[in-house]
């Protein structure tokens, strides 16, 4: 008889195809309007919406539009159903989404950077391809949910800074992508808790407990997590 595994942090949400791309277009908006905040963008809701339907709003820079309308062409990439590894798929849409920050949008980072953080400089790790290869394949082989699976690539690449630059919004794609492909819902950092989101991050990226780990993925699962939800 075969056991049913039970998992730290289950599954939430099996929807199909056609319900995951309904969450997807129904709330395109305030998931752009989420991820922009990860870039300190100061549109508003109603601004990022007009972006969104007319790639311009009044008072706001073209270099906030430039990364709005990436953000969008960013999130349209779950909807393409394109056969490749999830690294690719994360190249993809980082030569998206950092594509007017950045010398070289979708390559994998070769030389050093700096991280500003609530709790001070962080200098990440310099990976190769082949590892950081490696860690996705041992992210998505865990005995653990499709979901957490999610929550950790997100982390991961947050961390890592593998890209030159937009590695979180890289990170949240990357993580939206399997989770929409697999109809586990969407994940997107609620504007009310960025500020705790990001002390959590500030204290996952200059740690390596795995306590603080634990902390930020019990937070986000918590959070951050949405979907559809029927009256029974």
């Amino acid at each position: 008889m075969n056991e049913q595994i039970m998992f730290k942090f289950p599954d939430k949400y099996q929807l199909s195809h056609k319900e995951s791309v309904y969450l997807l277009k129904k709330n395109i908006v305030e998931l752009v309007y989420n991820a922009g905040k990860f870039e300190g963008l100061n549109t508003t809701l109603l601004q990022t919406e007009e972006i969104i339907k007319y790639n311009q709003a009044n008072n706001v820079t073209v270099d906030e539009v430039l990364t709005i309308v990436n953000l969008k062409r960013g999130f349209e990439v779950l909807l393409n159903d394109v056969q490749e590894l999830l690294i690719e798929t994360s190249e993809r849409i980082n030569r998206i989404v950092a594509a007017e920050d950045t010398l070289f949008p979708g390559e994998i980072r070769t030389g050093g950077v700096e991280v500003s953080t609530n709790k001070g400089r962080y200098v990440p790790p310099m990976l190769t391809e082949a590892a950081i290869e490696k860690r996705y394949a041992e992210i998505i082989n865990q005995k653990i949910s499709e979901t957490e699976k999610a929550i950790r690539l997100f982390l991961f690449i947050s961390k890592n800074q593998i890209f030159w630059d937009g590695n979180r919004r890289t990170a949240l794609l990357t993580a939206n992508k399997k989770m929409f492909t697999q109809g586990l819902g969407l994940l997107s950092i609620p504007e009310a808790i960025f500020g705790q989101f990001n002390e959590l991050l500030s204290s996952y990226y200059n740690s390596d407990s795995t306590s603080e780990e634990l902390e930020i993925i019990e937070f986000m699962y918590t959070n951050c997590l949405f979907g559809i939800e029927y009256q029974k």
